[in-house]
């Protein structure tokens, strides 16, 4: 499971159905990074989709609302995370 935090202004324009194209923190795999991107659009029913490495593999493709979403309330932020 990977995972992101958004910024605020970032999680209330994806909430309104804009577009975002956004670059992970990356993770490794067997001593390998790869690098994560995520991509939203459409709102809580619209597009989710994650891709990792330099060769386009596909992590996740959904909605954003069949993804794990919680909020970090000490710092006011939101936690995407694909399943």
């Amino acid at each position: 499971m990977h995972e992101i935090i958004l910024s605020p202004t970032d999680w209330a324009n994806v909430l309104s159905g804009e577009s975002l194209g956004i670059k992970g923190p990356g993770y490794y795999y067997e001593n390998v990074f790869f690098q994560d991107y995520w991509g939203f659009g459409g709102g809580m029913d619209g597009r989710l989709e994650v891709t990792y490495g330099d060769d386009g593999g596909t992590g996740f493709i959904g909605t954003l609302r069949s993804a794990v979403v919680r909020e970090l309330p000490a710092v006011n932020k939101k936690r995407t995370r694909r399943k």
